[in-house]
């Protein structure tokens, strides 16, 4: 069995100011520092929509890896 952790960043832009509709990316990461440096410079540490916690660690469980 091989564990991977991965950080996600859900980063949501808005493509059109005159329109209300935005679009929500996923971004993944290796490494948490990135992670938190990146949602640092475009002031998304928190989600605005949920006000969660960008960055946070999601643990993949592989089974049959060659």
């Amino acid at each position: 069995m091989l564990e991977v952790i991965t950080f996600t960043m859900y980063l949501i832009t808005i493509t059109d100011i005159e329109s209300a509709s935005v679009e929500v990316h996923r971004l993944v990461f290796d490494n948490h520092a990135e992670c938190l440096a990146l949602a640092t410079a475009i002031n998304q540490v928190r989600d605005p929509i949920s006000t969660k916690k960008n960055c946070r660690s999601v643990r993949s469980y592989y089974w049959n890896v060659p």
